[in-house]
């Protein structure tokens, strides 16, 4: 799937034009705008998929935690008394 490329450009402005502060408070109009190339539907449905992926993920891994203590718990010799 090929990336769509950005139809908006963003001005930067150069360091001289900023008044000495280091930044400008007001945004531009490019900065309050979203770029048409923005795709909030696939940007949602990835995120989802990566909340589950990591859901199952710690899920199998208590899973196989549970399931290494039993299979290796009696193969730990105890104190006699």
């Amino acid at each position: 799937m090929a990336k769509k490329p950005a139809t908006t450009a963003r001005s930067i402005k150069p360091a001289a034009s900023l008044g000495g502060h280091g930044h400008d408070d007001t945004p531009t109009s490019s900065m309050t705008s979203i770029p048409s190339g923005m795709d909030y539907a696939a940007h949602e449905a990835m995120y989802h998929r990566f909340t589950n992926i990591a859901k199952w993920g710690i899920v199998a891994c208590a899973v196989l935690a549970i399931f290494l203590f039993v299979a290796i718990h009696p193969m730990v010799p105890t104190a006699a008394s």
